[in-house]
């Protein structure tokens, strides 16, 4: 009859133990909740790296305009001014004008013009548009046209990457939440537990031994809420500083759903992987790069070759010096002897293809290797998933059965309490678990270049 008492006592001290700390959730402060899209969408948005990538394309995009204007004519336009230190001077020979019958030779004899020391100017003004160089810039260009495709797929690269740190940081919350929800969850349990306890001993109905084992206990439990707090704030803070947002800025995040099943043969996921990541497109148009670099290195051998209008004058030089020069026509310019100075650059450019090429199956071995971890994991996270889930549906229905017997006075309100605590870790474990399955199933996307 006493067991009987103790057993409905309990009973109610439990339930009440969970209304009271249900109402004590309810009243604290709501947080926004978070879901996996909105930290995706807002890390893509504010992410110092991928920001960064970002401007990296931009410069480089700036580049290749700049260089295109090299295919149009440039002008150029050189002065001269300043203070004249030495007498320039101009000596006209007898006769160089010409030799006429009437006045003979003019000028008659020597004729010296000094220019006295005083301030005096020139100006060279040119326009001239490139001919045969314009080969070699279209190859140059087409060089950094490939370039920047690589600089988008570093910036793709990134992306990926971004987004997977994201989902990774966002299921780790969801572990920790899971551990401290738990835990709280259990708390009133062992605080009744240790009450309990201690009037069964006045009641000399228990050892001293067993008030001490339910004081650890909740001690232990205490602890443990403490690191989970811990563990969560370090969490949602990583996930902050990845979505570019204030690291202090709170927030719940929403529990998993339940894993799929549907899953690709690893055949279909290697053929994915090489045709969608940007690390593999990236190496192959290095190569056509470095293959255009050396082209247009090789291009150098061909004379530079402009068409243009040329123009001089200068002021203040008595007259002594033609006042206005104005030319049209072709200029050539051509270093035949370099002793070997561009051959060795182009096979300095051929060994830098060379090595893009190796780089390309180096690239191509570790995505597949990248791959075929990643679908291992998964599995490895699926068979634990599994697991998990008939752990908690045998913790849940021994829950049920111990109820039943409680009722029957067939077992001891302990063995109850037991179960319930069995059962709140085995939900842990299994939410744990599903987590744990969504970060591997994050990671075999990013190995196959899937957002």
């Amino acid at each position: 009859m006493k067991s009987t008492q103790i057993a409905k006592k309990f009973l109610k001290f439990v339930l009440a133990a969970v209304a009271t700390a249900a109402a004590g959730l309810a009243q604290q402060p709501s947080q926004p909740e978070l879901t996996l899209d909105q930290a995706i969408q807002q890390a893509l948005a504010n992410n110092s790296a991928l920001k960064t990538a970002g401007l990296e394309t931009e410069r480089t995009a700036d580049d290749l305009a700049a260089n295109k204007t090299k295919r149009f004519a440039s002008t150029q336009i050189t002065t001269l001014a300043g203070q004249l230190l030495t007498k320039p001077s101009v000596t006209f020979q007898q006769g160089s004008l010409g030799t006429y019958a009437a006045t003979g030779p003019i000028p008659a004899t020597n004729q010296k013009i000094e220019i006295p020391r005083k301030p005096a100017a020139a100006v060279f003004a040119s326009i001239s548009q490139p001919l045969s160089t314009l080969y070699r810039i279209h190859l140059h260009l087409t060089a950094l046209s490939f370039g920047l495709q690589a600089t988008r797929q570093e910036q793709e690269k990134t992306r990926l990457e971004v987004i997977d740190q994201v989902r990774r940081a966002y299921y780790t919350v969801v572990q920790a939440q899971s551990t401290l929800d738990s835990l709280e969850a259990s708390l009133p349990f062992y605080k009744e537990s240790k009450r309990l306890a201690g009037e069964n001993l006045k009641r000399e109905t228990v050892l001293e031994s067993d008030l001490l084992g339910a004081d650890a206990q909740l001690l232990k439990t205490q602890n443990a809420v403490s690191d989970a707090l811990d563990q969560v704030a370090t969490a949602s803070e990583k996930l902050n500083d990845l979505m570019g947002r204030d690291i202090h800025t709170q927030f719940r995040v929403v529990g998993v759903t339940t894993a799929d099943t549907v899953l690709e043969t690893t055949e279909a996921l290697e053929a994915t992987a090489l045709q969608n990541r940007p690390e593999l497109k990236k190496a192959k148009l290095e190569v056509q790069q470095a293959d255009y670099e050396a082209r247009a290195k090789k291009a150098e051998y061909i004379p530079d070759v402009n068409a243009g209008l040329f123009y001089y004058t200068t002021a203040n030089f008595q007259n002594a010096l033609p006042k206005n020069i104005a030319v049209a026509g072709f200029e050539l310019t051509w270093e035949p002897w370099d002793w070997g100075r561009r051959k060795q650059e182009i096979a300095e450019r051929r060994v830098k293809e060379e090595q893009a090429k190796v780089a390309v199956n180096s690239t191509q071995r570790a995505v597949l290797l990248e791959v075929r971890n990643a679908w291992r994991q998964l599995e490895n996270t699926r068979r634990q998933l599994q697991l998990a889930e008939a752990t908690e549906r045998e913790d849940r229905q021994r829950l049920k059965e111990t109820q039943e017997q409680v009722k029957r006075e067939a077992v001891l309100t302990k063995v109850l309490f037991r179960a319930q605590s069995d059962l709140a870790s085995a939900d842990d474990r299994q939410q744990q678990a599903l987590a744990a399955f969504w970060q591997a199933r994050a990671d075999l996307k990013k190995a196959i270049g899937e957002q």
